[in-house]
């Protein structure tokens, strides 16, 4: 759908641009879709059948969006990948230090079915390998073993957001297959260490395995991990937050067996893997991963899962040892054109286009530390309100730090916009932009807005009336079209006119200023530019704070003479003003005081619309104010 404005076309709409997160994970998914490596598990032999080539990515955050790439719907059983969230079951439901005197938390350096439990106590080093996740799965609460699983499965499903269910099939392959876990079983109720009937324990754990669940499941049942237990769909608390802090803890050290080192140094992210191909990842308080690709490594670790989460690591900076970014909005405000406005002043006309026609520019003041979650937050927001606009500002004064994958967010969604119409520029300190891709750079909001303001008041004068328009814009604007001059009456303008003297400005030259004396002389803008700047820093530099092009006028008296900085006017570019000075005022008011009477009201109506405008925009600048964290709209 296009958005006309006064023959201004513009964006598509929102459900048209692709996320800068999206497209780099559909990037990911692409290269490393490519490995042929390692080989799909046979010793469960219905997990043999599976496709060598299905490969699914998702990512989920915290507010609850999931982005995916690949074969995302694709079910598949959980197995090992189930045990950190049993073992969060067990930690809900036991306590910490009941499920510690029954499995340790020290890393084997040993495969996924090692035989090996912990001299002098027979606990299982930790709960992630086969031994310890038997244990953890008898001390879920249940009356039975039937009971107990079915709290295991509606816990698993609490953690994905929605009902799962068994695959059979393979439930009954582990049953026919498992001697070697009934063995492990066997040797821990010799050790004291577990309670109760072997078979049913070995059972729980089988069908605890035989979960179905798909990569996208996956990733909101980490994401889940990463919030603090609550579901970022449902809203539901799961388990509490340090039972959180627990799991995810023995993930970064457990998670990949004898691969955790290696797996934590690489990818940063703690995780957990299974051998039907499926893998979680976790960013504490930013994300969750999760993937499914059948072919494993010796290890029995899906290999296109492994290169997919360190690439993503390395692409968005994930590294759970990266110093912690802020965890404020990354957002300060997102106003529109009819919202905020810069100081130059323009004439009529140009209000016109400005008034009517402002939404089709927006500003986004970014602010505080940008990483990845906090960045895709701000990206989000942009592209979801971006009907009809035309140019976007990203202000980043605010900005303390921008993380690398920060900037290649905001590079990408520069690109992105641009194929929709949509032309970005970036105000930032000192003009420098860390956005490659960015249409311009300015050192001031207010320089931005104005470059913006220009663009739209050209580009909707060459729709509406041609080349001509556009280039008469360009052209002097003689006094009966003067904004404060235009509803005065012929005859009046007739007295008027011969009382003007010409006055030229090469670029640079000084119009007035506070040091000058006061006095009433009128200047009106006939072509060119002035602008308004004030004297800083030591030694003193001039900053613009306004600007002044044709068809406006302005008086000294409109400079504050109780502030010690030094205000000037100063001519843009080559500009050439008429002056109605102070002493031929006097002499008009003596002979023609009526004359001199409309020209004051014509000032006052002239002053009163400007204040009028500045009005609106304070109102409309208070009500699109953020309110309770959300990300402001405006």
């Amino acid at each position: 759908m296009e958005v006309a404005f006064r023959g201004v076309v513009g964006v598509a709409d929102a459900g048209d641009i692709t996320s800068p997160v999206q497209q780099l994970l559909d990037e990911v998914h692409a290269r490393i879709g490519q490995i042929t490596d390692g080989r799909v598990a046979t010793y469960i032999p219905p997990l043999g059948k599976a496709d060598p080539s299905l490969f699914g990515l998702a990512l989920a955050t915290r507010d609850g969006h999931v982005y995916e790439a690949g074969d995302t719907g694709v079910p598949f059983t959980i197995q090992s990948v189930s045990k950190p969230f049993v073992y969060a079951l067990a930690l809900h439901d036991r306590g910490l230090n009941t499920v510690l005197r029954k499995v340790g938390v020290e890393p084997t350096g040993e495969g996924f079915d090692a035989i090996r439990l912990e001299a002098g106590t027979g606990r299982p080093l930790n709960p992630m390998v086969n031994a310890g996740a038997i244990v953890v799965g008898s001390l879920v609460d249940g009356g039975d073993w039937g009971r107990r699983f079915q709290r295991i499965l509606d816990g698993l499903s609490a953690f994905a957001g929605r009902d799962l269910s068994i695959d059979h099939e393979v439930l009954a392959s582990e049953e026919r297959t498992g001697d070697h876990n009934r063995a492990i079983g066997y040797l821990l109720r010799n050790a004291g260490t577990l309670d109760g009937s072997v078979d049913e324990a070995v059972k729980v754990y089988f069908m605890a395995c035989s979960t179905l669940v798909t990569a996208r499941d996956l990733a909101v049942m980490a994401m889940t991990l990463s919030s603090g237990g609550v579901n970022p769909l449902t809203g539901r608390r799961v388990v509490g937050t340090d039972t959180t802090e627990h799991v995810m803890a023995v993930m970064a050290t457990s998670g990949t067996y004898d691969f955790a080192g290696e797996w934590l140094l690489r990818s940063g992210l703690p995780a957990k893997s299974g051998v039907a191909g499926g893998l979680v990842a976790v960013l504490p308080s930013q994300l969750g991963i999760g993937v499914f690709s059948p072919p494993l490594d010796r290890r029995g670790t899906s290999v296109r899962a492994i290169a997919a989460c360190q690439e993503l690591s390395l692409r968005f900076g994930l590294h759970l040892m990266r110093p912690v970014t802020g965890t404020m909005s990354a957002i300060h405000r997102y106003l529109r054109g009819d919202a905020v406005s810069s100081r130059r002043s323009r004439r009529f006309a140009e209000r016109e286009i400005l008034r009517l026609g402002g939404r089709a520019i927006a500003l986004c003041e970014l602010q505080g530390d940008l990483g990845f979650a906090s960045t895709d937050i701000a990206v989000r927001a942009i592209t979801g309100d971006h009907d009809g606009v035309r140019w976007l500002i990203l202000d980043l004064h605010r900005v303390v730090r921008a993380e690398p994958v920060a900037v290649n967010l905001l590079d990408a969604l520069v690109r992105e916009l641009r194929e929709h119409g949509v032309t970005m520029v970036v105000s930032a300190v000192d003009g420098r932009s860390p956005l490659a891709s960015a249409e311009a750079a300015f050192a001031s909001l207010d320089e931005a807005l104005e470059w913006c303001e220009d663009a739209l008041v050209a580009e909707t004068l060459l729709a509406e009336t041609g080349p001509a328009a556009e280039a008469d814009r360009a052209e002097a604007v003689p006094l009966p079209e003067q904004d404060v001059l235009r509803d005065l009456p012929a005859d009046m303008l007739d007295v008027l006119t011969p009382l003007f003297a010409e006055r030229r400005l090469a670029p640079g030259e000084v119009l007035f200023d506070v040091r000058d004396e006061p006095d009433e002389s009128l200047y009106f803008v006939i072509s060119g530019g002035l602008v308004a700047q004030v004297m800083q820093g030591e030694p003193a530099e001039p900053v613009q704070v306004a600007s002044m092009g044709p068809g406006t006028a302005v008086t000294k008296l409109t400079l504050r003479r109780d502030d010690p900085r030094t205000y000037r006017i100063v001519a843009d570019e080559p500009t050439v003003c008429q002056v109605l000075t102070g002493a031929a005022l006097k002499r008009l008011e003596a002979d023609r005081p009526q004359v001199v009477e409309a020209l004051h009201w014509a000032m006052a109506r002239s002053l009163a619309a400007r204040l009028r405008r500045a009005d609106q925009l304070l109102a409309a600048h208070v009500a699109s104010a953020p309110r309770s964290g959300t990300p402001p709209r405006d």
